[in-house]
């Protein structure tokens, strides 16, 4: 059986979300005898972040270290590949150029056979192997990162994870043993902000986008079983091959924006400008940068940041349309009372947002619209957008519209979730 469970770890994006969804179902408050918030308190502790290993979150392939759960078809996690954009056996030219010119202790590079490209929030990581041994490459829209050639294999046994990679902004990659079906890596002093699932592909790890200070101590869990990392190293130096100029930074707000990137594993901090500072309610401010289609989101509760991160515009789902693009963000999270039953009741999140990015010049509004209820407009600044509304609801007529400057409908969007 799982004897150990790490006591805050985080799902996947999109099991967290339903998870969370399932929390404000739950947790009416004209429930008054406890048990549809005990229910929903059992999902938020899974919410907020324990993992349960196996089938009910990667499917049939994954190995299950104990006895089997019962699968409510609720919480079924992306394949790790496919959330990291894993390409076998491919590299992008321009990649593999600035890697070859970054190279110096590797053999050439017609000698080296490309193993796989991940590319998520930023970041290109690309593992080779070569006469002397494996090796890997990350790109970002400014560095470019090597490893020296490692002909180190991973030891015999099972659940074993060898990190051989790391980069300064928060890349890794390694080895694992052929047994390893799900791999989960955190930082030991601070799992439930630092922490990263990674793709796993012909006996290696690739996590494009990770955590810093892995070297300072490092845990996995691995088909259940929780435990320590050895030996692993500090970042590999970067080059920076594709300079750029940093973004301004000299207003109050822009100063908030930084505060955010403090110590956090955001690829290229410098060239993130300042989106927008909304204040969506009495305690939290949620604040937006932005670089190219990279979209860095931030929460302040009672002035102090919580530690930004960074995203994809290919992984802003939950309101996608031509025009824009948006990740839903929790806000106001208030802890959970319990009864003399143990039973919890009255906690969680009580504030829903999408906050995302402007993929169009020609957007010059976004509203909320459904019926029965006032419209409810999205504050916009600088290619990134803020929408307060009740998307979590899932009425079945809610819809987000997209206009120009003239109030012409450019796009009309039904949410990811919405029946």
């Amino acid at each position: 059986m799982i004897d150990q469970l790490p006591e805050n770890r985080t799902l996947p994006d999109d099991v967290r979300m339903r998870a969370r969804r399932r929390v404000s179902e739950g947790m009416n408050p004209s429930a008054r005898n406890g048990r549809p918030i005990l229910i929903a308190a059992g999902v938020s502790m899974l919410a907020a972040g324990a993992v349960f290993a196996g089938q009910t979150l990667y499917g049939e392939n994954a190995e299950v270290a104990g006895p089997s759960y019962q699968q409510n078809g609720q919480f079924v996690g992306k394949d790790r590949n496919v959330v990291n954009h894993v390409e076998p056996g491919k590299v992008a030219p321009d990649a593999l150029a600035r890697c070859t010119a970054a190279a110096e202790a590797h053999p050439p590079a017609e000698q080296w056979r490309t193993i796989a490209t991940s590319h998520k929030n930023g970041t290109v990581l690309t593992a080779f192997r070569g006469p002397t041994g494996v090796f890997f490459c990350a790109n970002t829209a400014t560095t470019t990162t090597i490893s020296d050639p490692n002909p180190v294999k991973i030891e015999d046994g099972r659940r074993k994870v060898k990190i051989l990679f790391t980069t300064p902004s928060g890349t890794m990659a390694g080895l694992v043993s052929p047994d390893v079906k799900f791999l989960s890596l955190s930082r030991i002093a601070d799992s439930g902000q630092n922490n990263t699932m990674p793709a796993l592909i012909d006996g290696l790890f690739l996590a494009p986008s990770g955590f810093q200070k892995a070297e300072t101590g490092t845990k996995a869990l691995v088909n259940g079983e929780d435990f320590a990392v050895r030996g692993v190293q500090k970042p590999t130096a970067s080059v920076v091959d594709r300079p750029l100029p940093p973004a301004v930074r000299d207003t109050p707000e822009a100063a908030r924006l930084a505060d955010c990137l403090q110590d956090r594993a955001v690829p290229d901090p410098d060239q993130f400008a300042l989106g927008l500072t909304a204040e969506v309610s009495a305690t939290d401010t949620i604040i937006t940068g932005r670089f190219g289609d990279l979209l860095l989101y931030c929460r302040e509760s009672g002035h102090e940041p919580t530690p930004g991160m960074v995203f994809d515009v290919d992984d802003l789902d939950e309101v996608r349309g031509e025009t824009i693009a948006a990740m839903p963000a929790f806000y106001d999270f208030k802890p959970f009372k319990v009864n003399d039953k143990g039973e919890y009741y009255d906690g969680g999140s009580t504030g829903y947002a999408a906050v995302g990015l402007v993929r169009d010049p020609r957007v010059a509004s976004i509203t909320y619209v459904r019926p029965g209820s006032a419209d409810v407009p999205a504050q916009l600044a600088n290619g990134t957008f803020v929408l307060v509304a009740p998307l979590i609801d899932r009425h079945p007529d809610a819809r987000v519209v997209v206009r120009d400057a003239a109030g012409t409908v450019l796009e009309t969007i039904k949410p990811k979730d919405v029946p």
